[in-house]
């Protein structure tokens, strides 16, 4: 309660920062700067605020991908479907959406007086890790943004500057994380940031931005995509990581991600741990109803049992009947879609119910390929806020893919890689090895804007199929520039209904969807760009 209430206090302190008459009193019986920022301590507990913004909503987070091709949400998701507007305030540009990197930079601000300990280096390493992760998103929604060094009050020059560039905010990301690579600890039995998290997050940064300049035609990314696959070698070489496997391929995808405690988890870099009467979630029960589902043309995109895509496989048994669909391809499928034969629901006593598919209500499942990622048949764990699966950060399968991207990008993706990255994941599932050379040509493979070889195309795949419902596939579609794939329509239909024999048509009257390329950024909001002339808007926007 003790840590609670002085956090409390910390919060109160940042919030009045730029009020000249609270620092002025110095009050000497309670929290304030000059009896605050004394020890490393004090920043540990400071940075405790940051923790839950790495996944700040555990009910929802998987319907981020209802902005891709992956998924269809029960009513149009405006934006990808190009009718949102420019918003007159907020937007993702407000000024509680900038309050986060306002608390890092009040806190750095302050500890430039401190004796410069490991400890105080590792805490100031943890509070750069989260500025980086802030900016991280500041940029990948609009580009380029004022790069801030200190925490802003209401009279501060810096309102009013123009946004600084994409390359020097991505390369000031970049030494933050340096900082904190070079001093967090490379394991933490608590739970905190470690060496590998930033590292992971630097993967991740470097691989985003390389390949956005690269598609994008925004200049060099040559050596993004090497600092990508080294800060990826790096993880991988430790010797700390490897894939959760107990050698059940068509089980253990499932269950890395309904696991109660990721404690120990090999796969598990960086995770939200949940405990039982004390901090619990509502994640299994939504998954209940969460009114989406994934699309006819993502469920395509599963390879075989012979590692061959349903256009060239013999295996391949057609989807006149839903069952049919899932018979010999990737065991992953089943692992993530529903299917009649799994149990649906466990209660107490043991007994069970199934549940026959495909079903196509609105309020679940409006597509018929319902997401089981996730999703626990425990009655135990569908009670309302009752969950204590623990929910991935980072994790170790992603490093592997985010590897094997970053070597393909730049032309040095060798058999040795992928043995290393991709095929792990395969040999986890019992599925055949990826070559380089691949082996064929598989004439549904996207109609990518700008064209790759087949290389890359099987490792997108790869990654697709992988990440499923992590988040991840709108950021993928934006670096590829590759938002023209969301006009294809099979990405708004759902599974062949047996009633009507065709797929199922989740907006009636809306046949086609157009992709517009100022949607790869998001607008800035009227309100900031008329107090602040120096602000220009986003390409498309303007009007």
């Amino acid at each position: 309660m003790k840590n609670i209430l002085i956090l409390i206090s910390i919060l109160l302190i940042t919030a009045t920062a730029c009020n000249d008459d609270f620092i002025d009193l110095k009050p000497e019986d309670k929290i304030s700067d000059d009896n605050y920022w004394t020890s490393a301590s004090d920043i540990e507990l400071y940075a405790n605020q940051f923790y839950p913004q790495l996944f700040p909503n555990s009910n929802t987070f998987f319907r981020n991908d209802d902005y891709s091709d992956n998924q269809a949400y029960k009513n149009r998701t405006a934006y990808i479907w190009d009718e949102s507007v420019v918003p007159t305030t907020g937007g993702g540009w407000g000024k509680s959406d900038w309050l986060q990197i306002r608390r890092v930079n009040y806190a750095l601000a302050r500890l430039t007086d401190l004796t410069k300990t490991d400890e105080v280096k590792r805490y100031e390493g943890e509070i750069r890790f989260f500025k980086s992760f802030f900016y991280f998103q500041k940029v990948k929604r609009f580009g380029d943004v004022p790069w801030l060094e200190k925490d802003l009050n209401i009279d501060s020059d810096e309102l009013f500057a123009s946004r600084d560039s994409r390359v020097d905010v991505v390369a000031n990301i970049l030494k933050d994380l340096d900082f904190a690579i070079e001093n967090l600890p490379e394991t933490d039995g608590a739970g905190r940031i470690t060496k590998y998290a930033a590292l992971t997050l630097k993967t991740e940064v470097c691989l985003y931005e390389g390949t956005f300049r690269k598609y994008h035609n925004l200049g060099s990314y040559e050596e993004l995509l090497r600092k990508a696959a080294s800060s990826a070698e790096e993880i991988m070489n430790s010797g700390l990581f490897s894939l959760y496997s107990t050698g059940n391929p068509e089980q253990d995808y499932f269950d890395l991600f309904v696991q109660y405690d990721l404690t120990g988890n090999p796969e598990a870099i960086l995770f939200k741990h949940f405990i039982k009467d004390k901090f619990m979630h509502n994640n299994t029960r939504y998954m209940g109803e969460p009114a989406t589902g994934f699309t006819k043309d993502f469920v395509e995109s599963y390879l075989c049992k012979d590692g061959l895509p349903i256009s060239l496989s013999p295996l391949y048994q057609g989807d006149a009947e839903y069952e049919d669909e899932f018979i010999d391809r990737d065991p992953r499928m089943k692992q993530s879609i529903h299917t009649s034969e799994r149990q649906y629901r466990i209660y107490a006593d043991g007994s069970f119910e199934y549940k026959i598919c495909p079903q196509f209500e609105v309020n679940r499942c409006p597509t018929g390929y319902e997401i089981i990622k996730y999703y626990s048949p425990l009655e135990a764990d569908r009670q309302q806020n009752q969950s204590v699966i623990d929910q991935h950060i980072f994790r170790y399968g992603k490093v592997l893919l985010d590897y094997a991207e970053a070597k393909a990008e730049l032309g040095e993706c060798t058999q040795d890689v992928l043995d290393q990255s991709v095929n792990l994941l395969r040999d986890r599932v019992g599925m055949p090895h990826l070559t380089v050379d691949v082996g064929f040509t598989d004439p549904n493979w996207p109609d990518w804007e700008v064209a790759v070889n087949p290389l890359i195309n099987e490792i997108r795949r790869e990654r697709r199929i992988e990440l499923s419902a992590e988040s991840y596939r709108w950021d993928d579609l934006v670096r590829w520039k590759a938002g023209k794939l969301i006009e294809n329509p099979k990405t708004f239909v759902g599974a062949r209904d047996p009633e009507t024999d065709d797929y199922r048509v989740l907006y009636p009257g809306f046949t086609e969807r157009n992709w517009d390329d100022k949607l790869y950024l998001y607008p800035i909001p009227i309100q900031d760009i008329t107090l602040n002339p120096n602000l220009e808007q986003n390409p498309g926007w303007e009007n």
